[in-house]
């Protein structure tokens, strides 16, 4: 084929898809700063993903946006959380035997999570386990610990952190490394490895960065699953969805964590790590889903720790919105949990 010709396909498959485009997708306006205002969008349920899942994000929808319950008074909150959080514990103990131990340690509360079968010839090794709730809710959550305990066959150390507002930043942060600093006596730094979700994944970073102004070794491995590590800018996908995903309205990620940042410099290196040194941090492992507010903060520190030179690695599920392995009734949870805790295990390993 002739270049001429070539060109007028080209130019005819573009004319084609455009037409295509106006008729029947969404009509799209951009504002002078570049905002895009999006009608007519249509998404369907996909088949992707498995049947369990279409049920939840077809529940989701008709539910609305759960982030909105986040205006209701802070005990109220409180009190719905740590409801759910009892009804899912329950089922995850029945799923994965372990048993839990709870203690202090540098006068933070924390709860030991050991499996009922315990990985053979890996003593010395730990899991540590921030949880959470946008630094407001989560108080004593062990959804993260049970199963990751079970399935790496290692004892999990849940960090029961301070939680804002009666603690804002950098409350969990000080709790952590105060923690952290302690397991040292005990433990080589390459025999632990630190993870969270959520509030817990902003947590792990920002004790890393903390851990490594004080001079202090950084464990063998990173857990940062759906999170953030930059409150000063918004990322594209906190824009698109909520906390169960696609939504009516979206309620701003600063406006969740309001309560945790305070008056706090936003690019302050430990509160966003963005802004902070990451060339030497541990092997992370990431993970998100397409529906998830964090995406694109979950990928955007992917992208800051390879052009650092660290090993990342980024997982993303089809469709799932924010944190969906915390939900035990679906198979993309138990395939998120096996990830996370294999890449975990792995890392500790090492002598």
């Amino acid at each position: 084929m002739g270049k001429l010709a070539g060109c007028a396909l080209a130019l005819f498959f573009a004319f084609a898809s455009q037409e295509q485009v106006q008729a029947a997708g969404p009509a799209v306006t951009f504002a002078a700063d570049g905002t895009a205002h999006i009608v007519g969008l249509t998404v369907p349920v996909p088949t992707t993903v498995s049947p369990e899942a279409q049920r939840m994000l077809r529940a989701a929808a008709a539910a609305g946006d759960p982030s909105h319950g986040l205006t209701q008074p802070l005990a109220d909150l409180r009190t719905a959380s740590a409801a759910r959080q009892q009804l899912v514990t329950k089922q995850l103990l029945q799923m994965y035997p372990v048993t839990i131990e709870r203690k202090v340690v540098a006068g933070v509360p924390v709860a030991l999570v050991t499996p009922a079968k315990r990985a053979p010839g890996r003593t010395g090794r730990l899991l540590i386990n921030v949880h959470g709730g946008a630094f407001f809710l989560g108080q004593g959550s062990l959804l993260e610990a049970i199963p990751i305990a079970a399935l790496a066959g290692l004892p999990v150390l849940a960090i029961d952190y301070r939680l804002a507002p009666e603690h804002p930043f950098p409350a969990a942060v000080d709790d952590t490394v105060a923690v952290y600093r302690e397991l040292l006596k005990s433990y080589q730094p390459h025999h632990l490895a630190l993870y969270g979700s959520s509030a817990g994944a902003v947590l792990t970073a920002q004790t890393a960065v903390r851990a490594r102004q004080l001079n202090l070794p950084l464990p063998a491995a990173l857990g940062f699953f759906s999170g953030t590590v930059d409150f000063a800018r918004a990322a594209d996908t906190e824009a698109l969805f909520s906390i169960g995903g696609l939504a009516p309205m979206v309620t701003p990620v600063a406006v969740q964590a309001h309560a945790y940042l305070a008056d706090n410099s936003l690019v302050d290196p430990v509160m966003s790590p963005a802004y902070a040194d990451v060339r030497g941090f541990p092997p992370t492992l990431l993970m998100a889903g397409t529906r998830d507010f964090f995406l694109s903060g979950t990928a955007n520190f992917e992208r800051q720790l390879l052009r650092a030179g660290v090993s990342a690695q980024l997982v993303v599920f089809d469709a799932m919105p924010h944190v969906h392995w915390t939900n035990p009734d679906l198979p993309e949870a138990r395939e998120a949990l096996e990830i996370q805790a294999r890449f975990l295990a792995a890392h500790v390993d090492g002598d």
